[in-house]
């Protein structure tokens, strides 16, 4: 019923437009929108998760478990609780391409750099270590070099140097006892409640 209205005053509108001399024209259509301008997502600085007393280490170790868990959840790294002590353990494979971090690597350390930065009342170790290929200094001499580019990449996303150490161990405490399998080359983060 409405389309016939609508088409009838159609009809007599332009009938009166010609009777006049004049032909209707329609308004023409308002201008698209303007595309949203491209801005660059503002980041708020990471606050800290506060003080850290004695009586408050297991709770505070719970919560930065909570999102290194949820951060970390399909990627292939294991998070592991000991005590008090968090224990991070990532296949090298996945954070190197040779020597340098590589591109998922960099995405792993900006993510935990950013929980790092909040649970700031913790120290961090990192321990690089190998298979058993290669000499033994050439594993101990690598696994330095992969632990302090770890550590030099979590300083450079906001951690403080003060809490970081960087160790290799080369192809010591092997994860499986195959010391050629690819699962004994792997970086550990230890992450220690430092309550003050």
């Amino acid at each position: 019923m409405k389309k016939i209205a609508l088409v009838l005053a159609s009809a007599a509108f332009a009938l009166a437009g010609c009777q006049t001399g004049q032909q209707y024209v329609p308004p023409p259509a308002p201008p698209p929108p303007p595309p949203p301008s491209p801005q660059q997502p503002v980041q708020a600085p990471v606050t800290s998760a506060g003080p850290l007393t004695k009586a408050g280490v297991g709770t505070y170790m719970d919560a930065q478990e909570s999102d290194l868990r949820q951060l970390l959840r399909g990627q292939g790294v294991t998070v592991a609780r000991r005590g008090d002590v968090l224990l991070v353990t990532v296949p090298s494979d996945n954070l190197f391409d040779h020597l340098a971090i590589g591109a998922w690597g960099g995405a792993f350390v900006k993510g935990v750099a950013e929980i790092f930065a909040h649970y700031d009342r913790t120290l961090i170790e990192v321990g690089a270590y190998t298979d058993t290929r290669g000499r033994e200094e050439q594993n101990l001499s690598l696994s330095q070099q992969r632990a302090e580019a770890l550590a030099a990449a979590l300083k450079q996303n906001g951690v403080a140097s003060s809490r970081l150490t960087a160790t290799g161990y080369g192809a010591t405490n092997p994860k499986v006892s195959d010391g050629k399998d690819p699962r004994n080359r792997r970086v550990e983060i230890r992450i220690v409640p430092k309550p003050g």
